[in-house]
C-alpha cells in the first residue's frame, strides 16, 4: 500500500468535501418572491407604501438567507429535480387555499359564538402527536393551528402539540388529521393516521 493509499484510508468517507450548495436561479428568486407577496397581502389585508416597503425588505432577506427554502434538498421522501418542484409547489399552494378558507370559516365561526348571548364557548387544551418526519412540516402545522382562529399551538416537542381551542369544534381539522395531511403532502411524506387526542379541562390534568 503505498503514501497515497494510506492517507485515503486514514482521511475515510466522512473526509469528502460537502455538495455545494444549490444557487437559486433568478426566475426561481422572482416566481417565490410573487408567490409568497400575494400571500402577505391575503394575510396582511393592508395597502399602502410602508407595508409595501416592509414586505419587499422583509421577502427579499428570507430569500437570499434560505436558498434551498421552501423546497429544502435532502428531505427524506421528497424528489428531486424539477418533477419534484413542481409537486411540491402545487401542494403548497393547494395548502394555501386550504388555510385561506379555513381561516375565514374559523373567523365566522368564532365570531358567532363570542356574538351570541349564551356565549357557547367550551375552552380547552389538548395534545397530539404526529407522524410528520420533517421538522419544518411540523412548524408549518404548529404555524397554521395558531394561525386560524379559535385555536394556539402553545408547545411543540418532537412531533408532540399542546394546543388551546376555545371549542372542540375549532379543533377539529387537527383533531381529524386533515390539516397534517394537507402539509404532508407537500414533503411528499404518506398520509398521517387520524392522531389519539387527549383532552384537558384542568390544571390537574395537565400537570398529570
Amino acid at each position: 500500500m503505498n503514501q497515497t493509499q494510506v492517507a485515503a484510508v486514514k482521511k475515510g468517507p466522512s473526509s469528502a468535501p460537502p455538495p455545494p450548495e444549490e444557487d437559486r436561479s433568478p426566475g426561481s428568486f422572482l416566481f417565490l418572491f410573487v408567490f409568497f407577496s400575494v400571500f402577505w397581502f391575503i394575510l396582511s389585508g393592508r395597502a399602502g407604501i410602508p407595508y409595501f416597503t416592509m414586505m419587499v425588505l422583509t421577502l427579499g432577506i428570507v430569500l437570499v438567507l434560505n436558498r434551498d427554502r421552501p423546497f429544502p434538498t435532502g428531505l427524506t421522501g421528497v424528489e428531486g429535480g424539477i418533477r419534484g418542484r413542481l409537486v411540491m409547489t402545487y401542494h403548497l399552494g393547494r395548502y394555501l387555499v386550504w388555510l385561506v378558507y379555513n381561516v375565514v370559516k374559523a373567523n365566522v365561526e368564532v365570531a358567532v359564538m363570542v356574538l351570541r348571548p349564551s356565549l357557547p364557548i367550551r375552552p380547552a387544551m389538548l395534545t397530539l402527536r404526529t407522524e410528520l418526519r420533517s421538522e419544518l412540516a411540523q412548524v408549518l402545522v404548529a404555524n397554521s393551528i395558531t394561525l386560524t382562529p379559535g385555536t394556539i399551538t402553545v408547545d411543540l416537542q418532537n412531533g408532540e402539540y399542546l394546543i388551546h381551542a376555545i371549542h372542540p369544534r375549532s379543533a377539529k381539522s387537527v383533531t381529524e388529521g386533515e390539516l397534517q395531511n394537507v402539509v404532508a403532502a407537500i414533503f411528499q411524506e404518506p398520509p398521517d393516521p387520524v392522531p389519539e387526542v387527549r383532552w384537558i379541562r384542568s390544571i390537574e390534568e395537565l400537570a398529570g
